[in-house]
């Protein structure tokens, strides 16, 4: 009998479909997921519940220390030493034992500012001068008050201790500080600053001061802070 030379290639061309439909089938497969993957995107930003970002408000603190021309409020920012000129009545640079000095300055929230709660933080004599123009012991010896609610027309000698309230007490040196809040208000539009508070110095040279105290100067510093958030 004679072997049949057919069945070798149909055998072979067999397992050629066979290779080219499973290749199809991984084609169709593939081309039906890359069909499928559809995307759908949702996008969101931070926004705070007035619509806009987050964001700060606005803290800021302003002096006046009536140096201004015809008693006129002069408001400023002094964030460094030595900062406003306080502006103390008659012969302050003529104490004589037993006399008292004033002067009045004023506090207040700059426009755009929240409310403020300040104290008075620092008190010290002020470093880089000579002993003549900052003595050491004219500072030791001199004492202070500090008041508020007093307004300016009230910071002297009439009127002083009748009205407003210590954030010092009297007979305080001048290194003396305070933890009394003094509170500012905001202004009633983000255009109009805070209601100021009127402050009032008062400064004395004892009764019973050396006479190795003559013709001497110093200069006090005081600073007033306010602090918001943690530190």
């Amino acid at each position: 009998m004679v072997e049949s030379t057919s069945a070798k290639p149909r055998s072979q061309k067999a397992n050629k479909v066979r290779a080219i439909l499973a290749g199809g089938l991984v084609l169709g497969i593939g081309a039906a997921f890359t069909l499928a993957a559809w995307t759908d995107n949702e996008w969101v930003f931070g926004q705070s519940g007035n619509g806009g970002g987050p964001g700060t408000k606005v803290y800021h603190m302003q002096q006046n220390t009536w140096s201004g021309t015809s008693s006129e409020a002069v408001w400023a920012d002094e964030p460094t030493a030595p900062g406003g000129a306080l502006t103390f009545s008659v012969n302050a640079d003529d104490l004589v034992p037993g006399s008292t000095v004033y002067a009045p300055m004023q506090l207040r929230a700059s426009d755009k500012s929240q409310s403020l709660v300040a104290t008075l933080t620092g008190a010290a004599r002020l470093d880089g001068t000579d002993s003549a123009t900052n003595s050491a012991a004219l500072y030791g010896a001199l004492r202070y008050q500090l008041k508020k609610d007093v307004d300016k027309d009230l910071c002297n000698a009439t009127n002083f201790s009748s009205n407003g309230t210590d954030l010092v007490p009297v007979g305080s040196t001048l290194n003396t500080r305070s933890d009394t809040p003094i509170n500012l208000p905001a202004g009633a539009t983000d255009a109009a600053a805070g209601t100021p508070v009127s402050l009032c110095f008062a400064m004395t040279l004892p009764s019973n001061a050396s006479v190795d105290l003559q013709g001497l100067r110093t200069t006090p510093l005081w600073t007033f802070s306010s602090t918001i958030g943690q530190s």
